[in-house]
């Protein structure tokens, strides 16, 4: 069994409480994104319609909307503007 990928994937020097906040931080990362997307794919729902859902173009068209709204989404989490990952981690230093 090779164990050398979860050996690097640990960082050296870090306690289980240092790894804790870092979980912490990522899950808050991943709220803000998901948070992010409801929020683009709510703005948007009007921008993409076409006349034809079914066909070919209208699952382009939706492929198309998909790829938009995630890219946005991850842009704005990462970016932190909404402030839902700092609220939450705010929360979890208290």
């Amino acid at each position: 069994m090779d164990i050398s990928n979860v050996v690097q994937s640990v960082p050296m020097g870090l306690d289980k409480q240092d790894l804790a906040q870092e979980k912490k931080e990522e899950v808050a990362m991943e709220f803000e994104k998901m948070f992010a997307r409801q929020l683009v794919n709510e703005m948007t729902k009007d921008s993409f319609k076409m006349g034809d859902k079914n066909g070919v173009a209208g699952q382009a068209n939706n492929m198309y909307r998909h790829h938009i709204t995630d890219t946005l989404a991850t842009e704005i989490a990462e970016q932190r503007k909404l402030g839902m990952a700092d609220m939450i981690s705010k929360y979890h230093k208290v």
